[in-house]
């Protein structure tokens, strides 16, 4: 289900908060603690759901140190935790909600080490649970993968560590 959940009445206020958090991550982590904390649901399922669509909405937003430090990471380990789900619906929910934010962060300016350390990890495991458990999205999942992929070789054969898109890659993506 899109939108706010009457169960998860907090959402909107913690993507504000990360919107225009001018802190530093670890005030972000503080104040998403006491978020979590202070939540009416006792469903991480719906938690968690409701957190990566607030990341999603805000991740073109916010700070890009909250992108890089806080928001991609985060992302990157639901990812890989998602196929311990044994609940296909739970799972599958996940899932979409991951590839929806996955789109988000391709839409940012990203550093070729936040790719390789966190992006690829993450769509990988995207990847894994989409075969399984939303397969008409796997082509989707498929394809920002490889598009990611080439484009940090690219930046490697071109000797830009630092960005994986550079000028000639009309600057989809930026230095940390």
């Amino acid at each position: 289900s899109s939108g706010i959940n009457a169960e998860w009445p907090l959402r909107p206020g913690f993507a504000v908060m990360l919107q225009r958090s001018s802190g530093s991550v670890s005030s972000i982590r503080e104040q998403l603690d006491k978020f979590i904390s202070e939540s009416v649901s006792s469903d991480v399922h719906v938690m968690m759901c409701e957190l990566i669509e607030s990341f999603t909405l805000v991740l073109p937003l916010c700070n890009p140190d909250i992108q890089r430090d806080f928001l991609i990471p985060r992302l990157a380990t639901i990812g890989v935790s998602n196929s311990a789900i044994t609940n296909k619906t739970k799972r599958r929910d996940i899932t979409e909600r991951l590839i929806l934010a996955y789109k988000a962060i391709l839409c940012c300016y990203i550093s070729t080490d936040t790719i390789e350390h966190y992006i690829v990890p993450g769509l990988q495991a995207l990847l894994t649970d989409a075969q399984e458990v939303v397969p008409d999205k796997q082509p989707t999942v498929d394809l920002m993968l490889r598009e990611v992929l080439s484009k940090t070789s690219m930046a490697s054969k071109d000797q830009r560590p630092s960005n994986a898109f550079g000028s000639k890659m009309s600057g989809f993506f930026k230095k940390k």
